[in-house]
């Protein structure tokens, strides 16, 4: 009777150490249950504010760091209205494409520090008066980006200088979930982003797959309203500067009109 309900070794084998075991066995089944449940009911649910802000600032700062980008769009201010298509390095701020600024267009180029453009009779007419446009419509000017007219261009051209333009004090806005949607094929979540003291709030749209980029982003600011989108991440972007450009800035006349 004394080895009743043991094994010579000490293990338990009775009813009370079958139901112990039993119930240990149920605990650990429904623990592991819960930890799947949480996390699919993470992975479907809904980005709410606190996450918001953080896949905000992440998709921000993803956006920001980038070597080269692409960034399309149009942007209005006042009775002014921007059309572009810039290709840019932003490491060295070189960068290639076309923009319109009402009814004038241009190719534009940036090349180490010195703006490149050809532009059609209206760019020139809005931007340096009839007389100077007769003289360069169709033909590559330059100057240089530091210059007054240079630097305005400069800043559409150059990616470190446009991206501050549209992601500038998003850092401190408060982000607030819009759903999803998708911008050329690509999964996006949608973020409503107001800025201090802003009136308006901007639209955000964060890929959802790969790194956090900022896939396009509609404005609406009191410098600035439009949509801007953007693609081609960190692809290399090596603008050539045109031969037989005229100096604008050594050219006496030519950008007074």
């Amino acid at each position: 009777m004394s080895g009743c309900g043991r094994q010579a070794d000490g293990d338990k084998v009775g009813p009370a150490a079958v139901v112990e075991r039993t119930i240990v066995h149920v605990r650990a089944r429904w623990v592991l249950g819960v930890l799947v449940v949480t996390g699919l009911l993470l992975q479907a649910a809904p980005v709410g504010a606190t996450s918001a802000r953080q896949v905000g600032l992440r998709a921000i700062r993803a956006t920001e760091s980038v070597s080269a980008l692409t960034y399309a769009g149009r942007l209005h201010r006042g009775a002014t209205t921007v059309a572009l298509r810039i290709r840019t390095d932003t490491e060295d701020g070189d960068g290639e494409g076309t923009l319109s600024i009402n009814d004038g267009s241009a190719q534009v180029l940036l090349v180490s520090g010195v703006v490149y453009l050809r532009g059609d009779i209206n760019f020139w007419a809005t931007e340096a008066g009839v007389t100077t446009a007769q003289q360069l419509a169709g033909k590559w000017a330059s100057t240089a980006a530091t210059s007054p007219n240079g630097s305005q261009l400069a800043r559409f051209v150059d990616g470190s200088e446009f991206l501050p333009v549209v992601l500038g004090g998003l850092g401190s806005a408060v982000f607030t979930p819009r759903g999803r949607a998708r911008v050329d094929g690509r999964a996006a979540t949608v973020l409503v982003a107001r800025r201090p003291d802003a009136r308006t709030s901007d639209r955000l749209y964060v890929a959802r797959t790969g790194r956090p980029y900022v896939l396009r982003i509609v404005l609406d600011t009191s410098t600035w309203s439009g949509t801007i989108t953007f693609s081609r991440f960190n692809l290399p972007v090596n603008p050539t500067a045109p031969s037989g450009a005229i100096d604008l800035d050594t050219t006496s006349g030519a950008a007074s009109g």
